[in-house]
């Protein structure tokens, strides 16, 4: 899974540099600069604000793989510090000295903060899945009520 990340990752830094040359290209077109005749303005703003999307879609989809990332290298660690209480737990409690009682807590307490690292990853991600949704659905009612008559029409 870690190198499945790692490969979309390197995918998406490839398409993220040909969505910048592009859109270099589209603001030359824009500015003139490149003297292509015969495109309409209207056309290239159209042209580069779909890459701006293009973009920003990546952007968000690299942001839920390195959070995918982090969720695995906290599963991992989750794993070890669960194996390592787990043999600690299995020691007679008559056996432990002051220091053994110390470190089964703060491994307690690591463990503890590694489920709520995870949680908030999970929760963050949830978010950033819905929340293109909710801005798509948004901007169809902005688009449908501009083409509604109001009251006062």
């Amino acid at each position: 899974m870690a190198q499945e990340i790692q490969r979309q990752l390197q995918e998406a830094e490839v398409k993220q540099r040909e969505l910048e040359a592009r859109g270099v290209e589209v603001e030359k077109s824009l500015r003139n600069e490149k003297g292509e005749e015969g495109v309409p303005e209207q056309d290239l703003m159209a042209q580069w604000f779909s890459l701006v999307n293009e973009k920003n879609a990546l952007v968000r989809f690299e942001s839920e793989l390195m959070a995918q990332a982090w969720e695995l290298e906290l599963e991992d660690r989750h794993s070890h510090l669960e194996q390592e209480i787990r043999t600690r737990l299995a020691v007679d409690e008559s056996k432990k000295s002051d220091e053994d009682k110390k470190v089964e807590a703060l491994l307690l307490e690591e463990m503890l903060e590694v489920v709520e690292q995870r949680d908030a990853i999970v929760a963050w991600l949830e978010e950033e899945r819905l929340n293109p949704y909710e801005s798509d659905i948004v901007r169809k009612i902005q688009r449908t009520d501009s083409l509604v008559p109001s009251d006062g029409d």
